[in-house]
C-alpha cells in the first residue's frame, strides 16, 4: 500500500468512521428524541394544569373560610353577616349562599343572596343532598379537614349556577350544611382567567372549554393573535392537552404554544437536529477530503522531486560520461587520425551544450517558480521568429533525421519576450523530437484566433493518454507508463512553457491520442 492510500485510510479511521457511527447513532435516536421531547412538554402542560386546578380549589377554600367566620356575627334572622355581604358583592361570580343543618335535616334551609333565589333552585338543591355524602363530608370536618365537594343535579342548577357543598363548624360541636350557588362562566373569566393570564406569559395559549362541545369560554389568545391568524387562512389548531376543571367537570382546561401545534415544534426540532447533524457531516467530509488533497498533493510532490534527482543526475551523468571519457582520449593521445580527433571534439561540443541546456533549463525554471524572471514585453513578429529559430535549429532536426514545414498564413505581429518565446518554442520542438521515434515529422502552422496569434505544432509520436493530459504541465510531471516512460527528462519543460505563456497573457493546449502523435499550441496577445 502507497503512502497516498494510507494517509487517507488514516484520515477515514480517525476522522470519518466516527462521525458516520455518530450520525447513524443519532439518526436512529431521532425518533426516541422527538417522544423524549413531547412528553417533556406533556410533562410541563400538565404542571400549569396541576396550577390553575389547584388555585381554583384555592380560591373556593378561601370563600368557604369567609363565610365561616361570618357567622360568628350573629346577625338578624332575616340579615345576611357583613363579612358575607361583602364577599357576595366583591366576587359576583358568587350568586349565593345557603345553609341547613346536619342534624334536622328537615330543618328550614336559609339562604344568603344579593338577590331573590327561585324556588325551583332551593327544592332540587335540597333533593339532592345524599346522606352518604353529607356525613363522609362531616367525617372530613370533624378530622380537621375541610373538603368541598361539588353538588351533583343533573341537569345543572338554572343560569348556569354549579352548587358546592361543605361543613362549617357554627360553634362548639355544631355543623351545617353549606352550600355556594357559583355562575361557573363568571368565575372562570373573572378569577380564573387573570390567573391564566400570568402563567401563560406569551408562552402558551390556555383556554376554557365547554365539554362535549369544545366552545371557548375563556382564552388567553390576544385579538392580534386571532387576526394574525386569521389573515394568514390558518385554521386554530387544537389544544395539545386538556384536562377537566376540578371544581367544574363539565369545562376542559386546554392548553397549545403560540403559533405552531405542540407535534409541530417537536418536529421543527427534529428538523433543526437533523439539518445540523447533516451539515456538521458534510463540513466533516469536505474539510477531509480537502486534507487528504493537500496532504496527496505534498506527497506527490515529494515522489516527483525525487523522480526529478534521479532523471535530472542521469541526464547530466550522460554527457559528462562522454566529455570525461573523450577528453581522457585527446589528452593521452590516443587518437589514430584528425578526422578522428574532429569528431571526438564534435562530441564534447555536443554534449557541453546538452549539458547547459539542462542546467539552463533548471535556471529558467527556479527564476519562474520565484517570481524572479523578469519579462521584457516588445513588439515581436511570430513568423519572423519562428523562421530564425528553425534556422538555427534546422542543423539538428537534419541531424536526427526530422523533416518539417512551416505553414505560416501571415505575419503576426504580438507583444512578448523575445527570450521566453525563443524557450517555449525550441522546448516544444525538442519534446516533438524525442516522443517521436518512428514518424519523424513536425507541422507547424501559424495563424489568428480571438484575438490571439498562435502557433502549432504537430508532431505523430506516441502521444498521451487522456488520463496524463490534465497533469503535464505540473511541475516534475512525467508519464510513469507506456512509451512516454521509456524517455528520461526532467519533467520540467512543458511546466516552464505553461509558466512563460502565463506571465506574457498568453496560453498553450494541448491535444494529443495515443498511437498518433500530439499537437501543442501557444497562444499570443496580439499587438
Amino acid at each position: 500500500m502507497n503512502s497516498t492510500r494510507r494517509i487517507g485510510l488514516l484520515l477515514a479511521l480517525v476522522f470519518l468512521l466516527p462521525a458516520l457511527f455518530f450520525s447513524v447513532y443519532e439518526l436512529s435516536s431521532l425518533n426516541k428524541d422527538e417522544k423524549m421531547i413531547e412528553d417533556i412538554y406533556s410533562k410541563q402542560l400538565e404542571a400549569i394544569l396541576f396550577s390553575v386546578n389547584q388555585y381554583s380549589d384555592d380560591i373556593l377554600g378561601n370563600w368557604v373560610s369567609k363565610i365561616e367566620t361570618s357567622l360568628y356575627e350573629h346577625p338578624a334572622e332575616d340579615s345576611i353577616p357583613g363579612k358575607m355581604k361583602d364577599l357576595l358583592q366583591l366576587n359576583g361570580a358568587l350568586r349565593g349562599v345557603f345553609m341547613i343543618d346536619t342534624v334536622d335535616r328537615k330543618a328550614v334551609m336559609r339562604t344568603f343572596s344579593l338577590e331573590r333565589l327561585s324556588q325551583d333552585l332551593l327544592s332540587q338543591t335540597e333533593s339532592s343532598l345524599p346522606d352518604s355524602t353529607v356525613q363522609q363530608l362531616l367525617s372530613y370536618k370533624k378530622s380537621g379537614f375541610q373538603k368541598i365537594q361539588r353538588l351533583n343535579i343533573p341537569p345543572a342548577l338554572p343560569g348556569n349556577l354549579h352548587g358546592m357543598i361543605c361543613i362549617l363548624e357554627t360553634g362548639p360541636k355544631q355543623f351545617r350544611v353549606t352550600g355556594l350557588y357559583i355562575d361557573a362562566e363568571l368565575f372562570l373569566e373573572d378569577i380564573v382567567g387573570p390567573r391564566l393570564q400570568t402563567i401563560s406569559r406569551d408562552q402558551f395559549i390556555l383556554s376554557v372549554l365547554t365539554r362535549g362541545s369544545d366552545s371557548t369560554v375563556y382564552t388567553t389568545q390576544t385579538e392580534l393573535q386571532q387576526e394574525d391568524q386569521l389573515n394568514q387562512g390558518t385554521q386554530q389548531p387544537a389544544e395539545a392537552l386538556t384536562k377537566e376543571l376540578w371544581v367544574f367537570p363539565d369545562y376542559l382546561l386546554g392548553i397549545r404554544t403560540t403559533g405552531n401545534t405542540l407535534q409541530e415544534l417537536v418536529r421543527e426540532r427534529t428538523r433543526t437536529n437533523l439539518l445540523l447533524l447533516v451539515g456538521l457531516d458534510i463540513i466533516l467530509i469536505v474539510a477531509v477530503v480537502l486534507v487528504f488533497r493537500n496532504l496527496k498533493k505534498e506527497v506527490d510532490l515529494a515522489q516527483k522531486k525525487s523522480d526529478f534527482i534521479s532523471n535530472v543526475s542521469h541526464e547530466i551523468r550522460t554527457p559528462l560520461s562522454l566529455i570525461s571519457m573523450f577528453s581522457e582520449t585527446l589528452e593521452m593521445d590516443r587518437v589514430p587520425t584528425e578526422e578522428k580527433k574532429h569528431e571526438y571534439y564534435q562530441i564534447i561540443s555536443k554534449e557541453a551544450h546538452r549539458l547547459t541546456g539542462i542546467v539552463n533549463k533548471i535556471l529558467n525554471f527556479s527564476q519562474t517558480e520565484a517570481n524572479k524572471k523578469t519579462i521584457h514585453f516588445e513588439r515581436l513578429n511570430l513568423t519572423g521568429e519562428i523562421k530564425s529559430i528553425l534556422e538555427t535549429y534546422d542543423f539538428h532536426l537534419s541531424n536526427k533525421g526530422f523533416e518539417y514545414t512551416l505553414a505560416a498564413q501571415g505575419d503576426w505581429w504580438i507583444k512578448g519576450d523575445k527570450e521566453a518565446v525563443t524557450e517555449c518554442i525550441i522546448n516544444l520542438i525538442d519534446n516533438a523530437m524525442k516522443y517521436s521515434p518512428d514518424k519523424k515529422r513536425i507541422e507547424i502552422t501559424t495563424g489568428t484566433e480571438n484575438g490571439f496569434a498562435y502557433i502549432s505544432f504537430r508532431d505523430f509520436g506516441v502521444g498521451i493518454s487522456k488520463k496524463d493530459l490534465k497533469y503535464i504541465f505540473d511541475k516534475f510531471y512525467r508519464v510513469s507508463s507506456g512509451n512516454l516512460a521509456k524517455s528520461r527528462g526532467t519533467g520540467l519543460g512543458l511546466s516552464l512553457v505553461k509558466q512563460l505563456m502565463d506571465a506574457q497573457k498568453g496560453k498553450i493546449t494541448v491535444d494529443s491520442e495515443i498511437g498518433k502523435g500530439s499537437t501543442f499550441t501557444l497562444y499570443f496577445p496580439l499587438d
